[in-house]
C-alpha cells in the first residue's frame, strides 16, 4: 500500500506499470484484485490516503494544476 498526502487540487495518477503490454484487457489488469483507496485522515485542505492496487499498476503523485 502506498500512503500519500494530497492538498487541495493535487492528484494521483493510476496507470499501467512499465513493461505492461498496452493491449492488456481490463479484466486481465484487475484479475489480482481492484484498486482500494483508504482515507486515513483529513484536516484543513490535506487528505492522507492509502492506495492499494494490483502490481501491474503504477501510482504517481501529481502536483496541483495551475489555474
Amino acid at each position: 500500500m502506498l500512503i500519500v498526502s494530497r492538498r487541495d487540487a493535487e492528484s494521483i495518477l493510476i496507470r499501467p506499470g512499465e513493461g505492461i503490454d498496452p493491449s492488456i484487457t481490463l479484466a486481465d489488469l484487475f484479475q489480482n484484485g481492484p484498486i482500494e483507496i483508504t482515507i486515513f485522515s483529513a484536516n484543513n485542505n490535506r487528505v492522507k490516503m492509502g492506495v492499494q492496487a494490483p502490481e501491474e499498476l503504477s501510482i504517481w503523485r501529481k502536483g496541483a494544476v495551475a489555474a
